[in-house]
């Protein structure tokens, strides 16, 4: 076997052909030795830079949001995945970079962190890296559209029947180096980083205290559908306790599930199970997180080389704690991929449900 290129960040050496054979318990000094090995020739694998720049873009737009009077008094959800289909599991789900809803609306936003241009041909929409990499899409605002619908159908699935006018929907673009024609610049549903900064008048009038304050009080005089026809004729929003109701379904909707290399990158996707000291552990509780712990490195790898220690092990409240060793992997089936991939377990330092 050829040692692993060192510069190259792709490198997915982590990746198994397949599930590793369980080898047999074996304290011998060959065995450790043959695992101590393996263990030296772990590798760091940092973020790739597309991810960094997409998770910088979010950030920037979570803070402007954050601070924007469009979404005062409201709740921001990153990354919720939403059945397509309520009455059909199988049909999949969509995942939704920024959910935020507030007394007046629920925003979808598409979060976009792209340089270069970006222009209309047809219905299509054409993008053009400054490498000069062109990329061809169907209507982002046409899909997230469909976020939008989806999510609507979920709360009506939970017994909240929001009105079509409640929602809205964005595609924004955080990179202040794309230049948009002029057509995608003047539609309704397209916002740059820039417009939010300046003006954010496009994402709609916010809510005033003496609003929520009024809000509040008719809600506590009123029969709840009589307080829902008030505060909608005379406030043209919400009631605070409809708001309050919508965050916490939209906060039930799980994320991707993380799994963390060892240097800092990030898988997402789906855990199907986990394979620790030799036991196959599958429909795993959602949000809980497991830590890894590896004697790699030159020296700390001694330790379990002359056999003071287990080469790993978990803690957490994904799984109990346990040792883990070389043998040990996760099934996990990362977004965007056709099929799921076995990863060797050597290579993570944490998994994350959502």
């Amino acid at each position: 076997m050829t040692d692993f290129p060192s510069d190259d960040d792709r490198f997915e050496d982590f990746r198994l052909p397949g599930v590793p054979e369980l080898r047999p318990a074996d304290p011998s000094w060959e065995r450790r030795l043959e695992d101590w090995h393996e263990m030296m020739r772990v590798r760091i694998h940092a973020e790739l830079p597309e991810v960094l720049a997409g998770a910088r873009g979010e950030l920037s737009l979570r803070r402007v949001m954050g601070r924007h009077q469009s979404s005062r008094f409201g709740h921001i959800f990153g990354g919720k995945r939403v059945p397509r289909d309520p009455a059909n599991p199988a049909a999949g789900r969509y995942e939704i970079d920024l959910i935020v809803v507030t007394p007046r609306r629920i925003a979808i936003v598409e979060v976009k962190h792209w340089s270069g241009t970006l222009r209309l041909d047809g219905d299509q929409w054409v993008y053009q890296r400054r490498s000069g990499e062109l990329q061809v899409f169907d209507s982002l605002v046409a899909h997230n559209d469909s976020k939008a619908r989806a999510l609507r159908q979920h709360l009506q699935a939970a017994g909240l029947d929001v009105p079509r006018e409640r929602f809205s929907q964005f595609v924004v673009f955080t990179h202040p180096r794309l230049d948009l024609d002029e057509r995608l610049a003047a539609h309704p549903n397209v916002v740059t980083l820039y417009d939010l900064q300046v003006a954010g008048s496009r994402f709609g009038r916010g809510v005033s205290g003496s609003e929520l304050l009024l809000a509040k009080l008719i809600e506590r005089c009123a029969k709840p559908a009589t307080a829902s026809k008030l505060t909608e004729g005379l406030l043209e929003m919400m009631t605070p306790a409809t708001t309050t109701r919508i965050a916490e379904v939209v906060g039930q909707l799980r994320t991707w599930d993380v799994v963390r290399l060892h240097g800092g990158r990030e898988l997402i996707g789906d855990l199907i199970w986990v394979r620790v000291d030799g036991r196959r552990i599958g429909a795993l509780p959602a949000c809980r997180k497991a830590s890894l712990h590896w004697w790699r490195g030159k020296l700390w790898g001694l330790v379990p080389l002359v056999g003071l220690a287990p080469f790993g092990r978990m803690r957490g409240d994904l799984l109990p704690t346990t040792s883990v060793g070389m043998d040990d992997c996760v099934y996990f089936h990362e977004a965007g991929q056709i099929r799921p991939s076995v990863i060797a377990l050597p290579h993570v330092d944490e998994l994350r449900t959502g």
